[in-house]
This record gives C-alpha cells, sequence and structure tokens, in this order.
C-alpha cells in the first residue's frame, strides 16, 4: 500500500508540475475558411471578410482549409528560439507560413506521409519557428484533406524551446513509468494465469496489452519510431486498439466477480456491444476517410453503449456483495469518468484539451495499481478457497477409502493400494475369537467397541508403509513388505490384543494366520488370501489365541 501511495504521490507531482509549462504558452486564437472547389488558399487570405473566427468549426465539413492563428506580437531569437504546437488530427497536408511584422514570411510544412520528421510524443506536431528581425505577428495554416471530425485546429500553441523540451520531458516520464508498470503486471498476472489457469488473470493481462497497444499508438510512437506508417493510418489504428482495450476490460469485469452473478441475457448483450464496436472500428481502418463523419459518430455510439454495459456489471457485484466489488468501484471510478469525458469529447459535447488527451493514460496507470491489489486479493480468497475444497476433498476421498467404525482402511481401498506391488510381501489375516458369544453377552455397542479396540491395537504395532484393513465383520488383515516383517511379528499384535482394555473388563483374544508373496495381480491377491486364509482355519483348530504360517501353497490351494 505505501509503495501505491508514493506511484500516485509521483503521478500527481507530474500532472502538477506540467502547469507551468501551460502557463508559459500563448494560445493565438483562430480564424477558418474554407476552400471551395477551383479557388486557392491565396484567393482565400485576400479576403479578410471570408474568414470566420466565431462559428463551430466542425459545422464547416471536410475538405481544405486555410487557418489564421492571430496572437500578440512575438519575437523568436536565435537565443530564445520558439516552436508552433499542433495537436495531431486527420489531415493530409499542412503548409505553415509565419509572417512578420516587416512584411516577411516563412514557410515549414509537414504531412501525414512524413509526419515521422514532426510529430513528438503525445501526438503534437511541432514546427520550429524562424527568428527574423522583424516580431512575428500571425501565422496562417494551408491544410489540405482535413475530416474536420472535431475540428481543422484544436489547441495551437506557440512556446519557446526550453518548454517545448520541458513538456516532452514530462511525457515521456509518464509515458516510460507507465510501460514500466504496464510490464511488470503482464509480467506478474501472466506467471499466476500460468500457475493457477484462474480466468480473469488471463483477461487482465490481454487488457493489459490491449492498453499498452493503444498507448504506443495514441502517444505518437507508432509513426515517431519512422517504421513507414502515415499518422492517418495511426489514428486508424487508434480506433481499433481503443476498442480491443474497451472489450477485454468488460470481459476482465465479468470474469473477476464470475459469471453466475450474472444473468446470460446480460453476458449476451455486453459481448454483443463490445463485437459491434470492433466490427464499427474495422470498418473506420478499412474505409476512412470514406463516410467518416458516419462511421465515427456509429464508432462513439457504440463506445457509450459498452461503457454504458459496464455499469450494471459493477452494480450487480456490489448489490450481491461480490468480494472486493467496492474496491473495484473505486479502482474503476477514475477511468469511467475519464471515458465519459472522452465519450463526450468524441460527440463534441466538451472542448478539446491537451490534459483531456492524455488524461486517459493518468486515469488507467491508478486503475491498474488499484487492480493489481484487487487482483491480489482475489486471489488469496480463491487460494483459500481452494485449499478448503482440496481439504475437503481429502476428507471425502479419507471417508470413502476408510471404515467408518475403526478407522482403518476398508475393503474396496485396501485392494486398489494392495494389488500391484512387485515385491514380496506378507499378509497377516486376524480374526477375533468367538466374537458371536461377545456380541451375545454384550450387545452390538459394546461388540462394536472391542472392533474399535482391536482395530486400535493392531494400528499401534504395524509399521508406517504397511497396510491395516477391515475386510469385514470380524476379520482384520495387515499388509507388509516381507523386509519389514521383523517389526511386525503376529506374536506382538497377539500381545497388543491381550492387554488392550475391553468393554467390562472381559478377556478377548485373536487368531492370526499369515502367508508370504507377491500380489501382482488379482489372481496373485487370491492365492495369497487362500494361504493365510488356510493357516488361520489351522490356528483356530489348534486352540485360538495363536499364529499360525503358511508353508504349503498346494495343500492351502
Amino acid at each position: 500500500m505505501r509503495r501505491l501511495v508514493s506511484a500516485l504521490l509521483l503521478l500527481a507531482g507530474l500532472l502538477v508540475g506540467s502547469v507551468p509549462a501551460l502557463a508559459h504558452t500563448i494560445e493565438p486564437s483562430v480564424c477558418l475558411a474554407k476552400i471551395p472547389a477551383g479557388q486557392t488558399a491565396e484567393a482565400i487570405v485576400a479576403q479578410p471578410s471570408r474568414m470566420d473566427c466565431g462559428r463551430d468549426q466542425k459545422a464547416q465539413g471536410s475538405g481544405d482549409f486555410v487557418a489564421r492563428l492571430d496572437f500578440p506580437a512575438v519575437q523568436p531569437t536565435a537565443d530564445a528560439p520558439m516552436v508552433l504546437r499542433l495537436p495531431s488530427l486527420w489531415q493530409d497536408e499542412v503548409r505553415v507560413h509565419f509572417l512578420y511584422a516587416d512584411g516577411s514570411e516563412a514557410i515549414g510544412s509537414f504531412s501525414s506521409k512524413d509526419a515521422a520528421h514532426h510529430l513528438t510524443i503525445g501526438a503534437v506536431f511541432e514546427v520550429p519557428v524562424p527568428s527574423r528581425g522583424a516580431a512575428l505577428t500571425s501565422v496562417l495554416l494551408e491544410i489540405r484533406g482535413a475530416t474536420n471530425l472535431r475540428g481543422v485546429v484544436l489547441g495551437p500553441r506557440l512556446v519557446d524551446m526550453h518548454q517545448s523540451y520541458f513538456n516532452k520531458l514530462l511525457l515521456v516520464t509518464i509515458y516510460a513509468g507507465f510501460a514500466g508498470l504496464a510490464l511488470a503486471l503482464l509480467a506478474y498476472n501472466l506467471s499466476l494465469w500460468v500457475a493457477l489457469r484462474s480466468r480473469f488473470l488471463l483477461d487482465y493481462c490481454l487488457m493489459v496489452i490491449a492498453l499498452a497497444l493503444y498507448t504506443v499508438s495514441s502517444s505518437g510512437m507508432l509513426t515517431i519510431l519512422d517504421i513507414g506508417l502515415e499518422n492517418n493510418d495511426r489514428l486508424r489504428v487508434n480506433y481499433v486498439m481503443l476498442a480491443l482495450t474497451g472489450i477485454t476490460a468488460v470481459r476482465f469485469i465479468r470474469n473477476f466477480f464470475g459469471r453466475e452473478i450474472y444473468s446470460q441475457r446480460l453476458i449476451l448483450a455486453t459481448k454483443a456491444v463490445g463485437w459491434t464496436t470492433f466490427l464499427t472500428a474495422i470498418a473506420i481502418a478499412m474505409l476512412s476517410p470514406w463516410e467518416m463523419r458516419l462511421l465515427d459518430k456509429a464508432y462513439f455510439v457504440m463506445m457509450s453503449l459498452m461503457l454504458v454495459s459496464g455499469v450494471p456489471l459493477i452494480v450487480l457485484a456490489v448489490v450481491r456483495k461480490a468480494p472486493y466489488a467496492k474496491l473495484f468501484v473505486l479502482a474503476w471510478a477514475a477511468p469511467m469518468i475519464i471515458s465519459s469525458l472522452r465519450a463526450a469529447y468524441g460527440f463534441g459535447l466538451v472542448r478539446y484539451s491537451i490534459l483531456l488527451d492524455n488524461s486517459s493514460l493518468i486515469a488507467l496507470s491508478i486503475e491498474a495499481l488499484l487492480s493489481s491489489i484487487i487482483v491480489t486479493s482475489r486471489l488469496r480468497q480463491i487460494t483459500s478457497e481452494r485449499d478448503v475444497a482440496l481439504l475437503g476433498e481429502q476428507a471425502a476421498r479419507m471417508l470413502a477409502a476408510t471404515d467408518s467404525l475403526t478407522g482403518l482402511l476398508n475393503r474396496r481401498a485396501f485392494l486398489d493400494q494392495a494389488i500391484g506391488r512387485r515385491v514380496q510381501q506378507r499378509l497377516l489375516l486376524i480374526d477375533i475369537d468367538h466374537f458371536k458369544s461377545v456380541n451375545d453377552r454384550l450387545g452390538h455397542q459394546q461388540g462394536d467397541s472391542v472392533l474399535a479396540t482391536i482395530a486400535s491395537a493392531i494400528d499401534r504395532v504395524r509399521p508406517a508403509r504397511s497396510l491395516a484393513v477391515r475386510l469385514g465383520g470380524e476379520e482384520f488383515a495387515v499388509l507388509l513388505p516381507r523386509a519389514q516383517a521383523d517389526k511386525c511379528m503376529p506374536d506382538a499384535i497377539l500381545d497388543a490384543v491381550r492387554s488392550a482394555a475391553m468393554p467390562q473388563g472381559i478377556r478377548v483374544t485373536v487368531s492370526i494366520g499369515f502367508s508370504e508373496g507377491m500380489i501382482g495381480s488379482e489372481e496373485d491377491w487370491k492365492r495369497l488370501y487362500r494361504l493365510a486364509d488356510a493357516a488361520l482355519y489351522r490356528a483356530k483348530a489348534d486352540g485360538r489365541d495363536r499364529a499360525c504360517r503358511a508353508t504349503d501353497f498346494r495343500d492351502a490351494a
């Protein structure tokens, strides 16, 4: 718990540290005009009245645009260089015109194809501002192939190079911390799954993998690594990986609490929503930018439904008092709130914010830390339940294998363990003398006490690797390796029974017949039993309270 608190404080410190970064930026006002077919950007710029500075950017639809960024005059120099930061959007190409007070102009550009040279961590384009002798007064952006799903120019910032470096360092620290956390959680839970095979552990690993891949894509790393992936293709990947993250998260919730607390209808509904969302993401990845607005709306509708489908799963767990349900609510509160804000942003209900754009990472990091505690606690409960079940199973097996009156093996369990022994064995058959008269004189209840007392006497003197069994009625047997025969001589059993304290002080004796041989099969057991039984018969005939050894197999057979 102490490590968790330290990690949360570190994340909070990083967020607080980002506040000065925002305070040192210049946020320009944005005026926008769509370039009609057949017209040029220069023609639009020449008519300032055509630039719209107040209307919602999304209302102008997709296409080509000219944007003017106005801000107080600033003087970038070689000692204090500046960069223009533009969050990544679905656009084919952007040409940047820097306009100075002396009428001079400098031009920069970037496109979806060469985005790796300008995109920075956090999926933000940075264009260096050339230094001139005059102050920078405004910036013109010539934008080609904008889908304009939530705007054409969102959150532009003009920052000095040192501040830009600080912002990137902060984001690298956060993303690196999340990567380490994801790898640790993945290794820990995957090893637990291999050992315990609990379903929700594999679901948690899949969720962490999906989230990690989404983070790699949404952070811009897929493009920054310059693996030949265009920036617009990276945005396609974003849709798919975010959908998979949601699907695996809902699946994890279902299996963590156990499907037995949910109705089959609810389980099928969450699955249907998840797969429909995934298919919508695949459609965007394959068909965009065709009907991009329609597909994007459908995607956010399905993502919202998937978010909503997780609510009854958690609520039912709390209502039905599932273990750790309340802690689960605490862990998932931040991701669900952030996901709700992201969904609202997708519908245009919330304005763009770079903090909102990166807040999912912080929220999910907190969730991952808390969920790891929940998973560990849940595993302890499962392990405890499994131990109890194993003890119960062992007790049940013991009850099925033992004679309830004497505690010795019953006949079936004895034969299961005896048959198949390849080394020479000694079998001692033990029968109580005149047991019928004992029952007639004392009653069956006292007769049972006699049986239990004799069984206890036999159990005391037999060696550890031997088998002791009540074959039925008043007949017992001991089986032991011939090499241990000197550790359980028949006379020792006779003496143990003679000295045992019997009910009402009566004297009870036994007769013993024993034989030796291997018990590799059931036929071997029958032959060895016949030998010992014949010896027992001779012991009875010779006056009882004695032992007799079988010496002639053919006579016994």
